[in-house]
């Protein structure tokens, strides 16, 4: 009888703003875990989701996104990266097709891409470009880059990520599960909660206000209904009444947006109370 070999990868996720990311990780993982958002480093912290399959186990980490700072790339991303590097089996470079190239792009993916053994190009938003300007960037990219594999991909619609599924768990090495088999997400569930209401305030107020907020979440589950409570502070007065909006209206479509997709987590019905705090 032939003895099954459990086999366990790490993979981490990395690019520049917006690449899709974080929508990458939630549909692998079919649950949101990580936020979306259009504005830049939505992210605040490292998140991971794992995935089981058969006997495989995918450990997937996003990390804040690679911007146009000096200050922050010698400091915070380069601690990111001392982080992960020695445990990252595979790292998923993901590049938004609908970006333009450029020797200085190409000179940052080659500062991080340098940190790991084994990395792989993502050229995600296939839906939104032509064929032809797939192949162009697909070809530019490795002639310049030191890529292992290229896949091309639609995060958002789902395409091709059963393919690069299949060829991760083809490269992980044999090895114990790190997580038994039924934890998805290394956060708790107030944090998950926490970020769903940071991104609906990321889409809904402008400027600076969603990157100034935190949210302190409470549950408390009841037979028929769980009731949650959230605080969420701001450090100024007129913060506090941008994120209410005139009449209460703001608020009124935070609380909606969130609640749906809290309830999604819990798959229960949903009591969302927001308080706006300084």
């Amino acid at each position: 009888m032939k003895i099954k070999k459990y086999k366990c990868g790490f993979i981490l996720l990395t690019g520049f703003p917006n690449a899709g990311k974080s929508t990458l990780l939630n549909n692998i993982l079919n649950n949101k875990i990580s936020i979306v958002s259009h504005k830049v480093q939505t992210t605040k912290e490292k998140i991971s989701g794992v995935i089981n399959i058969n006997h495989c186990q995918l450990i997937f980490t996003d990390t804040p996104g690679i911007i146009q700072n000096r200050k922050y790339k010698t400091k915070s991303l380069s601690r990111s990266i001392q982080d992960e590097e020695e445990k990252v089996d595979l790292n998923l470079f993901i590049y938004d097709l609908s970006k333009k190239i450029d020797k200085k792009s190409i000179s940052e993916i080659n500062t991080i891409i340098k940190n790991f053994k084994k990395n792989y190009l993502v050229l995600n938003k296939i839906d939104l470009v032509s064929k032809d300007r797939i192949l162009k960037y697909s070809e530019i990219l490795n002639s310049q880059i030191n890529f292992l594999k290229t896949f091309m991909i639609s995060s958002k619609r789902r395409k091709g990520l059963k393919f690069l599924l299949n060829n991760l768990i083809d490269q992980i090495p044999e090895r114990n599960w790190k997580y038994n088999g039924k934890i998805q997400v290394n956060k708790s569930i107030n944090y998950r909660i926490s970020e769903i209401t940071r991104e609906k305030i990321f889409n809904l107020v402008n400027k600076e206000i969603p990157y100034l907020v935190k949210i302190k979440t409470k549950i408390k589950n009841e037979e028929k209904i769980t009731k949650v409570y959230q605080e969420i502070f701001v450090n100024k007065d007129s913060q506090k009444s941008i994120i209410i909006g005139k009449n209460g209206e703001k608020i009124k479509m935070i609380g909606t947006r969130s609640r749906i997709d809290i309830e999604k987590i819990l798959k229960k019905k949903v009591f969302l109370d927001l308080t706006v705090k300084k």
